[in-house]
């Protein structure tokens, strides 16, 4: 799993000698990767049935594939609609309509303020015009008409003369908005493309589409975790000097990482949306972090008492509530370990 920056033809040849796969989103300028999104936009596209990958509240997606091949390398492209469109992207498409919008009317203003003596002159202007404009978003009809208009002379006019009139050409134009290359535009901005060359079918299991957007989107539970070892409170000031003993500390996080991930996972395997955990200020949790986890036991206090024997003897300061019972007997641990 890699960002679009591994979409490089040194990427998929060492993932190939290493005998393993590469699931990454293509680059938007990724040649391919336009063709299939215009190829995914034909009426008789065969998309699958909508699914939904979370569990609640959770975009639901819609996929088609295709197959390329990029510098030499078999690929999948996997066209991805989304229900859910990202902000950013919405606006900034309805920034670019805007601006259209205000460019046309623009030159709307510009050219019919401005007369040609001669239709042939109109006519190439309006081919220029043609030309320029390309619209996304708009329906714009240039046409060239006569504008029959009073001759301006100097002086005053003769008593009943009837007054003199000439022709001019004027560019006309009328710009639409269009609905239907709007909506097509809005549905590019809900699709994307995945690049991969994990096979159809692999150790028996099938590897369809949909299987492979499955992936994908797990992957930020991963990126997720290392805003652990991105916190400032560990990697601010590390008080290591040699190079070695700081990679040795990186692995150390690495380590404490995972110990982490498998303590979260174990508590989640016992904890159902029938039976949710009872976290910090009676907050329901049916899928809690591991640090809402040991918030339920920052306060666990263990007293030591000296026997006259000269022995120490360990207990709790109170005994243990339901939910941190629970937590340890689904462990297979019990209130031993402090005492």
């Amino acid at each position: 799993m890699a960002d679009s920056a591994a979409m490089t033809r040194g990427t998929l040849a060492q993932t190939k000698a290493a005998n393993a796969f590469l699931i990454t989103r293509g680059p938007a300028s990724l040649r391919i990767g336009k063709t299939a999104l215009d190829q995914a936009d034909a009426e008789d596209t065969p998309w699958s049935d909508p699914f939904v990958l979370a569990e609640k509240n959770g975009a639901a997606y819609r996929v088609w594939e295709t197959a390329s091949t990029y510098e030499g390398h078999p690929v999948r492209l996997i066209v991805v609609e989304s229900s859910a469109l990202d902000q950013r992207k919405g606006k900034k498409l309805e920034n670019k309509r805007k601006k259209e919008a205000e460019l046309l009317s623009q030159e709307q203003a510009q050219w019919e303020s401005r007369l040609f003596s001669c239709r042939e002159d109109a006519e190439q202007a309006l081919a220029s015009l043609k030309a320029s404009l390309r619209p996304r978003f708009h329906r714009v009809e240039a046409s060239v008409d006569e504008v029959i208009r009073p001759k301006k002379r100097r002086g005053r006019p003769k008593k009943g003369a009837e007054p003199e009139v000439e022709t001019r050409f004027a560019l006309r134009l009328n710009a639409a908005f269009d609905q239907e290359a709007w909506e097509r535009a809005r549905r590019k901005a809900f699709r994307f493309v995945l690049v991969t060359t994990v096979p159809e079918e692999w150790k028996g299991q099938p590897m369809d589409a949909k299987e492979i957007l499955k992936l994908y989107k797990g992957h930020i539970s991963v990126e997720m975790n290392f805003a652990f070892l991105k916190d400032l409170f560990f990697t601010d000031e590390i008080y290591v000097k040699k190079p070695e003993r700081v990679a040795v500390l990186g692995y150390l996080f690495l380590l404490a990482l995972a110990i982490y991930r498998v303590f979260q996972r174990r508590v989640r395997q016992f904890i159902t949306p029938e039976q949710p955990l009872k976290g910090a200020r009676g907050r329901k949790l049916t899928r809690p972090t591991g640090q809402a986890i040991f918030q339920l036991f920052q306060y666990v206090k263990v007293v030591l008492l000296k026997q006259p024997d000269g022995q120490i003897q360990r207990a709790l300061s109170q005994p243990l509530t339901y939910e941190q019972r629970r937590i340890l007997q689904g462990l297979g641990l019990d209130e031993s370990i402090y005492v």
